[in-house]
C-alpha cells in the first residue's frame, strides 16, 4: 500500500460567507483551516505524526464558536505558519502519492477548496477514504449508538487522555479506531464514488434503470438546466421521453430530482437525477429511469399538486409583501 496517512483538521469560518470563483462558477468556502493534525500508518502502526496550526488571511479573525470547540486563541492563529506554506509542508509531509483517510467526509472538501485559494495543485490528493464508513460496514451501528469520533472511542474503550477537536489528538484517536478494524479488507472494498451513486439510486426492491453519470462538473444547480442530464429514453425501447409539459422537477433532499416522462409506446417513466460532491469542488451527477406503475403514477400526481400548490401559495406571499412596501413607502 501506498502512504497510508489518517489526517483531521479544524478551520475558521468568517462571520460573513466567502464566495470565489471556480471555473468561472461561484463557490461558498466552507472554512480556511487554521490547524492540521496527522499520523501514517505502517502495518496498522503509527510510524510518523505531522501537527501545524496556521495563520489565515481570508478570516483571520477566530470565530467564538471555533474558539469556543476547538480551545484555540487568536494568539494560536496570530502566531501560526502562513497557511500556504503550512499546506506545501503537509503535502511534502505526506507525499505525493499518499492515500488519506478521515472519520467522516468533511476534511478532503475543505482541503481542496484552501488548495485552490492558495494556488496549490487541486489534483492532490487523489485518494481519500471515510474511515468513518469502514467502521459502520463492520461494526454496524446499534441503535441509539452515536457516530461521533468521540462516541466511538468510548464505544471501544480506547483511554481518552487527549482533548478532542485538536487535529492531531483527533487524528490519533481514528488510528486507533483502525486498530479495531480489517483495514485492507475496508480499503479494498471501498466504494468508487460511481458505485455509491448506483447504491442510492437503484436500490433492490426498486425497478431502476439505464444508469447513466457524468463527473466532473463544477455548477451544482446545472440539472436544473441541463437538457442533456434531463432528457432521458424509454427503458423498454429506447425512444425519447417526452418530459413533462410544466416541466415540474420535484426534490427529495438536497441531492435528488425526480419528474415524470411519457413514452408513447410503453407509457409513463420516472426520471430520477441525484449529485454528489466529494471533493469539494466538483460534482458528479446520476440519471435513472423507473416504469411508473398505478401507485407510482398516483404518488407523482399527488406530489406534484402539493408542489404546484405551495408555488401557488409562495407567489401570492410575495405580491402580498410587495404591496405592502409600496403602501408603506407611500405614507
Amino acid at each position: 500500500m501506498k502512504d497510508f496517512v489518517i489526517f483531521d483538521m479544524e478551520w475558521n469560518m468568517g462571520y460573513q460567507p466567502k464566495i470565489f470563483q471556480y471555473q468561472g462558477i461561484d463557490q461558498t468556502l466552507r472554512g480556511e483551516i487554521i490547524q492540521i493534525g496527522a499520523v501514517k500508518l505502517e502495518n496498522g502502526r503509527v510510524a510518523d505524526r505531522f501537527s501545524i496550526n496556521l495563520k489565515p488571511h481570508i478570516f483571520p479573525k477566530l470565530h467564538h464558536h471555533v474558539a469556543k470547540v476547538t480551545g484555540l486563541t487568536q494568539a494560536d492563529l496570530d502566531v501560526g505558519i502562513p497557511i500556504q506554506e503550512g499546506l506545501r509542508r503537509f503535502m511534502e509531509w505526506c507525499g505525493p502519492d499518499a492515500v488519506l483517510g478521515e472519520w467522516g467526509l468533511d476534511d478532503v472538501p475543505v482541503l481542496k477548496q484552501n488548495m485552490v485559494l492558495n494556488g496549490l495543485s487541486e489534483e492532490w490528493p487523489q485518494q481519500w477514504y471515510d474511515i468513518q464508513r469502514i467502521f459502520t460496514s463492520q461494526k454496524p451501528r446499534k441503535e441509539g449508538e452515536g457516530m461521533t469520533l468521540e462516541a466511538v472511542v468510548e464505544r471501544l474503550g480506547i483511554p481518552k487522555n487527549e482533548a478532542f477537536h485538536d487535529a492531531l489528538s483527533d487524528a490519533e484517536y481514528t488510528a486507533a479506531i483502525c486498530g479495531f478494524l480489517n483495514l485492507e479488507q475496508g480499503l479494498q472494498e471501498y466504494p468508487s464514488e460511481e458505485q455509491q451513486l448506483h447504491d442510492l439510486l437503484c436500490p433492490a426492491e426498486k425497478d431502476r434503470r439505464d444508469f447513466t453519470i457524468w463527473r466532473g462538473i463544477v455548477d451544482g444547480e446545472v440539472w436544473t438546466t441541463s437538457q442533456e442530464l434531463r432528457q432521458a429514453v424509454c427503458p423498454e425501447c429506447g425512444q425519447p421521453l417526452q418530459l413533462d409539459s410544466e416541466d415540474i422537477w420535484l426534490r427529495k433532499g438536497n441531492n435528488c430530482l425526480y419528474s415524470m416522462g411519457q413514452c408513447s409506446s410503453h407509457g409513463p417513466v420516472m426520471i430520477w437525477l441525484r449529485r454528489m460532491r466529494l471533493d469539494g469542488l466538483r460534482y458528479t451527477f446520476a440519471r435513472v429511469t423507473e416504469p411508473a406503475d398505478q401507485t407510482l403514477q398516483a404518488k407523482w400526481k399527488k406530489e406534484k399538486q402539493a408542489a404546484i400548490e405551495r408555488a401557488r401559495r409562495k407567489k401570492e406571499h410575495e405580491a402580498a409583501e410587495a404591496l405592502e412596501r409600496v403602501r408603506n413607502a407611500g405614507r
